[in-house]
């Protein structure tokens, strides 16, 4: 184990800002998540300090820019891996900085597993505490079986003749030990007598073997119902949470790692139905029967037969919650490992662009080798389970036979008696086997269930007021009063912005990259809510108002087109699904895009591929604009929505925008000035704060950032 410092704020996720002091008493600033991996990595080789593993990066010695990464610790306090990292200038200010080491923490971490397993403060004060499971008690497996309980008849009926088909061949040994004692080795019975009986003894065992098959067929049918419809329900109310959830969820986590959750730690949940909720309490059944019976038989053959069992006992309680444990971090490595290979498989043309495919493979081969130590740690514990459980299994019955053999020569027990105890013997070593094999299974579905419902306790940021009213028709009018909103708490984007937009007003924002141009824009459909301030709509607070009503009066184009698999109409009536052709083709013939959708081999019912990969980006663009003309909504927000088209396509959209929105409240961001000459007003952002307002005619005439922004591009165009 390695400690390193890092930057903190006193809750998780963890904020890593600086390493280990360099031997002139500076920090390294990390400018990228692989040089992280590059020291933690030469920690965990040996190397005396970050320094000796990141001389030969130059972008750590030089310390020319503050990045803030953070590091996401669950509460068992598991690095799961990198959050976004942000930029938080050029420098480090001394007061920032001050405060920043105020704030220090210490981490010591087991760098083999990627645990955080001590954290101390500036001062030297243990608060691991604080970093623990801070989220209140919860009992994730009774919610799970609430999922059960609309199939709990299937459940119990599964489970009863589950019971019979584990019952019905306890009958064999008993008509064995019949057969040989009663029948074959009864001196007194003449040969018919002992033929009558053994087909009499047969019968009974075909009737019971009936019975076993159609038990064995109803309890798999009605398992299989509850369990499939069970994971159905719950599937689909992840999915449906996880869509209510903020923008700012998705931000932290991977679309794989999403992904993952709801289909593979669903399809581990599965299990546990399958297993849990029949199989264990068939086994457990079948058990205590078996011990009665074994006891009845020979009471001392069977204290013998169950010398072993705290062997069992202590491998089963001993082994359970370290295989729980590593499956739920092999699951985490697994959900990193599809959010990587889903954001490489999206930017597979950057990668061949610059020729990074061995570079990635190097990074997922990482990353594979990550999960595979976990998964070989569950194999090592699983193993050494199934072994001691073994032991228990093969080793009893030499015990049971070697004193039973004792006892028959003593005249205490008979051949029959035996038999009958080592076939009953075997039996109740099947459902100890099955139980050791189920806690492996249960382990690996505990730990998933876990997982699914920490996406069902994290709550949307955004979320309606109780008595939220619902929007109708609206004028469009939009008032931002001191609006104040950060991504974090310590980094505001927007400062204290007051701005009333008219109803039909056209209104443009503009200015440097990361001025809140986007951010503000976005506060209006409560895809973030202000940290201060309010933004109403026709004098109404939008919080006050029910989501689905407020955003059906909101149109979004964005820059990066978002088009689903599924055919050109399929996209467009996301919109609105009850159009009319007529209002699609208008739709598109508004947006010039219909000429090119009627080109197409199917016209509107061609299939564009994940994503539109079949499309050009400014058809792409075009079926988007189409789709925002097709909602016909009250207020429309275009974010650089006609830079993918040529500047004929954009003189004609420019065309049909001045037309359609005309009574129309449009938010226009644009970084072309170009875009937005006509608009009414223009709206000039810089480091979040409003510093110009007015049309292009008098922002163009007075100093300012505007006249700066606009001499810059044209002079470029020149």
């Amino acid at each position: 184990m390695k400690v390193y410092s890092v930057c903190a704020a006193p809750q998780a996720p963890i904020a890593l800002t600086h390493g280990l002091p360099r031997k002139d008493g500076r920090q390294h600033v990390f400018e990228h998540w692989n040089d992280v991996q590059a020291v933690l990595e030469s920690l965990a080789a040996g190397a005396e300090t970050a320094t000796d593993a990141a001389q030969s990066r130059e972008e750590l010695s030089a310390g020319s820019a503050y990045v803030v990464l953070v590091l996401e610790v669950d509460e068992d306090m598991l690095v799961r891996g990198p959050l976004p990292r942000r930029r938080a200038g050029p420098g480090m200010p001394e007061e920032r900085l001050a405060a920043l080491q105020s704030q220090s923490r210490f981490l010591e971490m087991d760098l083999a597993a990627q645990r955080v397993v001590g954290v101390k403060d500036a001062t030297g004060n243990d608060v691991t505490a604080r970093y623990r499971t801070r989220r209140p008690p919860r009992v994730p497996l009774l919610r799970f079986l609430a999922f059960v309980r609309p199939y709990l008849g299937y459940v119990v009926g599964a489970t009863t003749v589950g019971i019979l088909k584990f019952l019905a061949p306890l009958a064999f040994p008993w008509m064995l030990r019949v057969l040989l004692d009663d029948v074959v080795l009864d001196p007194t019975l003449s040969a018919a007598e002992k033929e009558a009986r053994t087909s009499t003894l047969v019968l009974v065992l075909l009737g019971v073997n009936v019975l076993w098959m159609v038990s064995t067929y109803y309890r798999s049918v009605w398992a299989a119902i509850a369990g499939q419809h069970m994971i159905r329900d719950l599937r689909i109310a992840l999915f449906e949470h996880v869509q209510r959830l903020s923008h700012g969820f998705f931000a932290r986590n991977q679309s794989g790692g999403i992904v993952s959750r709801v289909v593979h730690d669903i399809n581990l949940a599965q299990n546990f139905v399958g297993s849990a909720l029949t199989n264990v309490w068939m086994d457990i059944f079948l058990i205590g029967a078996l011990v009665i019976i074994l006891m009845s038989i020979h009471f001392e053959l069977a204290l013998v037969s169950l010398a072993l069992m705290p062997i069992y006992v202590l491998s089963v309680r001993y082994h359970g919650p370290r295989i729980q444990q590593v499956s739920r971090e092999a699951q985490q490595r697994l959900e990193i490992l599809s959010g990587n290979l889903q954001e490489r498989v999206a930017g597979v043309a950057v990668v061949k662009g610059f020729t990074q495919e061995e570079a990635e493979s190097r990074r997922f081969a990482v990353q594979a080798d990550k999960l595979l130590t976990r998964i070989l740690h569950s194999v090592r514990f699983t193993a050494l389970n199934e072994t001691l459980v073994g032991l228990v299994v093969h080793t009893s019955p030499v015990l049971v036979a070697w004193y039973g053999i004792h006892l028959i020569i003593d005249g205490r027990l008979t051949v029959g008696q035996l038999t009958q105890f080592l076939l009953y013997l075997a039996m109740f070593y099947f459902p100890l086997q099955r139980l050791a094999d189920l806690s492996v299974v249960l382990a690996n579905s505990l730990a998933a269930i876990e997982r699914i419902f920490e996406y069902f306790d994290t709550q949307p940021q955004v979320a309606e007021r109780p008595g939220a009213r619902e929007l109708t028709r609206v004028r469009g009018s939009l008032a931002f009063e001191q609006v104040s909103f950060g991504y974090e708490a310590d980094l505001p984007v927007l400062h204290a912005i007051n701005l009333t937009i008219e109803a039909g007003e056209t209104i443009a924002f503009v200015g440097p990259s990361g001025s809140g141009k986007s951010t503000l824009a976005n506060l209006v459909p409560r895809f973030h809510d202000p940290d201060q301030g309010r933004i109403t709509l026709d004098g109404i607070d939008l919080r006050d108002c029910t989501l689905a009503s407020l955003r059906r009066q909101i149109g979004i184009v964005n820059q990066e087109t978002v088009l689903f698999s599924g055919t050109v109409e399929e996209n467009l009536r996301i919109a609105r699904p009850g159009a009319s052709q007529a209002e699609i083709e208008a739709a598109l013939d508004a947006a010039h895009a219909l000429e090119f959708v009627h080109g197409l081999p199917e016209g509107l019912w061609t299939e564009i591929g994940e994503r539109g990969a079949v499309l050009s980006g400014g058809q792409k663009q075009r079926l988007a604009i189409a789709r925002a003309f097709l909602k016909d909504p009250r207020i429309l927000i275009l974010d650089e929505a006609t830079s993918a088209l040529d500047s004929v396509s954009e003189h004609r959209i420019q065309q049909a925008l001045a037309r359609l929105l005309e009574g129309r409240t449009s938010v226009v961001i644009a970084h072309r000035l170009s875009t937005v000459l006509s608009a009414d007003r223009i709206i000039v952002l810089d480091q979040g704060r409003i510093v110009q307002c007015g049309t292009h005619a008098e922002l163009i005439a007075e100093p300012g950032l505007y006249a700066r922004l606009h001499q810059e591009q044209f002079r470029s165009v020149a």
